[in-house]
Order: structure tokens, then sequence, then C-alpha cells
């Protein structure tokens, strides 16, 4: 599961082979819906784009939109209702026992103050946030293996209202079908697709539903939103861009930030140039050290060094790395100030859902004098 924390990657089934999902087209926005005898209400969103919230009086549709990378005009709609029904494509809410296969998915669920619903989840000693540690110290939360080898038992034991799972591609249909077949609804989560910090955070609109917290969510994201946009307008019409290079380079690849990766515009957006800014790709690049190296000569700043806590961490693992303008400038951060003993990273978990956070350390980095604060949530100078 952490293969998607650090990479974004995802596993997910092909909705028709789960009959417990409804299958749909792909809807352009619009002000309605019809759907039989009712015309659902679309609600507004502002960033993310990975998901459509509609409603009538009685029933909230959420639909899920092109959920794996390279999906095209595939979509999943779930029927909700805080009402008693016999109907298997409706979800009764407010969901009281989860399954959550990502890390992310509980930062939504944390911002909620629903950590009690989670029963299962994978990886829990990687997990950061301290109530569901303790909740997995209890018993109350358990290890459901990992999305290679989920422990299929262990899950009808827990009898769920609901997965919450995710994907890079349709070939997970069969481990997913097995849910479905036992009446367990899969809920798909794509925010890793969202090419934006704050259309990842929005997100907690589309978890809000399954717990009748909409107002909630509406007022937390509200409050981010402001935050952050606060925190960007203070780098807006900055004349020094830093140049910014990303990551570290895997056996003979380095991957990089695609240019329209959410990363790519969270440098942006804190006053910096991202050395690869003009690419058009959300992916990451897989790219040669050689080529990247030569490139990193041009970068102020380098950010995302793995696990590295300290600059010779890097050079040890190659040492031409000691030979790149920011090591050489003192200027290398990574961000892993919070990690757990086993190698949990808190910014893929809570940083979802705390955007302005991570923009004000990367200003603090690019822009040292703009924010008087000089503390850090999720990144560190490397010594």
């Amino acid at each position: 599961m952490f293969l998607r924390s650090i990479t974004d990657f995802r596993l997910i089934a092909v909705c028709s082979f789960l009959p417990i999902f409804l299958f749909v087209a792909c809807h352009n926005s619009q002000s309605s819906q019809t759907s039989g005898d009712h015309a659902y209400q679309v609600d507004s969103l502002m960033y993310a784009q990975g998901f459509i919230l509609q409603h009538t009086d009685s029933v909230q549709q959420v639909q899920v939109i092109n959920p794996w990378q390279h999906a095209s005009q595939v979509s999943f709609s779930y029927l909700l209702s805080d009402k008693p029904t016999t109907q298997t494509l409706q979800i009764q809410t407010p969901v009281k026992r989860v399954v959550c296969l990502s890390t992310t998915h509980l930062a939504f669920i944390d911002a909620l103050n629903e950590h009690q619903s989670v029963v299962g989840l994978t990886n829990p000693n990687l997990i950061s946030n301290t109530i569901i540690r303790e909740q997995i110290t209890k018993g109350s939360t358990r290890d459901v293996g990992n999305e290679q080898a989920l422990n299929y038992e262990t899950i009808l034991d827990l009898n769920p209202d609901v997965i919450f799972a995710y994907s890079v591609g349709a070939e997970a249909q069969g481990m997913y079908q097995k849910f479905s077949e036992w009446g367990i609804p899969v809920v798909m989560v794509a925010e890793y697709l969202e090419t934006s910090p704050l259309a990842k955070a929005e997100w907690i609109k589309f978890f809000a539903r399954f717990y009748n917290k909409n107002d909630l969510a509406d007022s937390l994201f509200d409050s981010l939103e402001n935050s952050y946009n606060n925190y960007k307008n203070l780098v807006l019409n900055s004349k020094e861009r830093p140049k910014v290079l990303s990551s570290l380079p895997f056996k003979d690849v380095w991957y990089v930030p695609g240019g329209n990766s959410f990363m790519a515009r969270f440098i942006h957006d804190a006053g910096g140039l991202y050395l690869w800014e003009t690419d058009t790709s959300r992916e990451s690049l897989a790219l040669s050290i050689e080529h990247v190296f030569h490139r990193g000569q041009e970068a102020d700043i380098w950010i995302h060094t793995g696990l590295a806590q300290s600059v010779d961490d890097i050079v040890k693992a190659d040492p031409r790395m000691a030979n790149l303008r920011p090591v050489k400038l003192g200027k290398v951060y990574n961000n892993n100030k919070q990690m757990t003993e086993y190698m949990g990273n808190d910014f893929w978990e809570s940083g979802v859902m705390h955007p302005q956070l991570i923009l004000k350390d990367l200003i603090q980095i690019f822009h040292p004098n703009v924010i008087q604060d000089s503390s850090f949530t999720y990144y560190q100078h490397l010594p």
C-alpha cells in the first residue's frame, strides 16, 4: 500500500465484474441529472476532477470517473441513503465499519473524526496517525494484509460496510470480484490522479457522503483552501524563483514528477521554478541518471531525497551526487521529518488533507524571509 503512497500506484476491479456497483458512462457537468423518476442535483466542486456528487431529497450518488491511470470513459456510481433499504445497490449511511487500503484514506477519515469506523487496514506498522495506532494496539483495527495478498478471511470476519480501495489499472478485477460475491461494496478512491493539491484535498467531500458529514467537510475544505491561497499569494509576484530538482534515482532510473503533477503545482505555488515545469505529464518521468544529473546542475534547491537523513546518506549511495549544485550550496531538503519507526512517512498520509502546511514548508525553503515562522511540519534541512 505504501507503494501507492510513494509512487501513487493503485489497484482496481473492472466494474462489469462487480454487480454491487452501478456501472455508468461518464457524465458531463451540468446542474442536474435524471435517473428513473428522480432528478439529481449536482453539487459543485472547486478543483477535483475525479468524482461527481449528486443528490435527490432521499438519495445521494457519488460517481468516480476514470479511477486508474489511462482509463477512458469509465466510471463507478454508488447510491447512498441514510434510510433503511433492501436494495443491494445502495449503501446505507453513515457507514460504521470500513476497511482502508491506503494511508491517504485515513487522512480524510481522521479529518471527519471517524477513526473508530476503521476496523481494518493494510500495513499497520507504517501508519502515522496516533489514534489509529492505538486502535491497532487494542485490536479494534486489524491488519488485512496488503494489496498483493489481502487476507480475505479477516476482511469477511470484520464484516465492513464498505472497503475503500484504489487502482493502477483494471488487472486486479479478480481480487475485488470476491468482495462483490460476498456482498461487500468496494468503493474506488482516485484522489492520487488529481493534478493539484487542493483537488486532492477536496476528496474530503467524497468521504463525507459516506458519514453524513457534508457540512463539516465543506467547512474543513473552505478553511484549508483559504489558508493555502493566503500562503500562495505571499509569493505570487516573486521576481526570484529558485530552480528546483526533485527525487532520487532508483537503480539506473531517476523518476521525477511530471510537469502537470500535483508536486509540480506545489513547487509553482510556493514560488519555485521546477526544472521540468514545461512537461505536460501528470505521471512520473523515467529519465536516465546522466540526464537528470546534467539538468540538476541548474538547480538551486533539491527536495524529496528518499529516506536520506543527511547529505552523507545520499553521497554514500552515489558519490557523484556530491557534485550537484544544490549539495555544494547546502540546499538539500527532504519531506521525511515525520517518519514512523518502520519508515512510514506522514507526508503521504496526513499531508493530503494539509496541503497548506506543505505549501508553507516549501515557501520557507524557497523564500526563507517571507514567513516569520521558521519551523517545518513535513520537511527538514539535510545537514
